[in-house]
């Protein structure tokens, strides 16, 4: 159980390195998250430039200013790792709405391994669905969210980046790319061993000095895809972390609500 929280703090971290902070907005009601469909142009921002033109600050400050006028964005996140000495596949989908930033909702799908949960977030209120619960949804005790935060706390961008900022020592253009059909340009940063720990809050260190961190930005700077391929150890074992994911459908309406009252049992403490 310790080593598949680890898995997901990393994937949840790693995705949430890439999300969004957003400027005062007016706090969706209780209970819903939405956004409307007039909001569904990103935010303007000026194209990327090279590498070899800007300082890891500059790089950082554009993909910041880049992503303060997000408010919902999609996730598509895939993990290759190994759990109990077997070769497994963690997964999350999911989305955010960060329209509210001091108090952001999530919906995500996740497989870990085989094991297939969903998570909700929405309203200050937190809710996992499992097989073995069927259509009910369990409701997370305040004293119990805490364990859960690393999956589900979009919270501010900008910390985030500054702590992983710390540890980048290299930035390079690899070149120029579509994904999903947007014309991105490819950058790869070089960070220190301490960097897995700033980026995800996990405890997994790395073999060697440095990893790569790949990401690709739009012609908004807004980011599209991220990539990273380490080997890592946690618990005193091997745990290998090929993770990919993509990001997009930004500032597109999303529904997040509450389930049902009806649906709705308390997580066992």
């Amino acid at each position: 159980m310790i080593r598949n929280r680890i898995l997901v703090g990393v994937v949840a971290g790693f995705t949430l390195l890439t999300g969004c902070a957003t400027g005062a907005a007016d706090p969706a009601q209780p209970g819903t998250a939405s956004v409307p469909a007039d909001s569904s142009a990103p935010a303007t921002s000026q194209a990327p430039a090279p590498a070899g033109e800007l300082s890891i600050d500059q790089f950082m400050s554009q993909i910041a200013a880049a992503q303060a006028g997000v408010k919902t964005y999609t996730m598509d996140m895939t993990m290759e790792t190994a759990m109990m000495g077997k070769a497994a596949e963690i997964t999350m989908k999911g989305a955010v709405d960060q329209t509210d930033p001091s108090n952001p909702s999530m919906k995500m799908d996740m497989d870990l391994g085989g094991m297939e949960m969903k998570l909700l977030k929405v309203g200050g209120d937190m809710y996992l669905q499992m097989a073995a619960t069927g259509k009910k949804w369990m409701k997370v005790p305040k004293s119990q969210m805490g364990q859960y935060e690393d999956t589900t706390d979009s919270a501010d961008l900008t910390a985030g980046l500054e702590k992983a900022k710390a540890a980048m020592k290299k930035l390079e253009l690899v070149g120029e790319e579509t994904v999903d059909g947007a014309n991105t340009r490819h950058y790869r940063i070089t960070m220190d061993a301490a960097g897995l720990a700033k980026m995800t809050g996990s405890d997994a260190k790395i073999a060697g000095d440095t990893f790569d961190y790949d990401i690709w930005l739009d012609d908004a700077s807004l980011v599209r895809k991220v990539a990273m391929n380490v080997s890592a150890e946690a618990d005193g074992k091997d745990l290998p972390m090929k993770i990919a994911g993509v990001m997009g459908h930004y500032n597109e309406p999303v529904d997040i609500k509450a389930p049902d009252k009806d649906d709705v049992t308390v997580l066992p403490g």
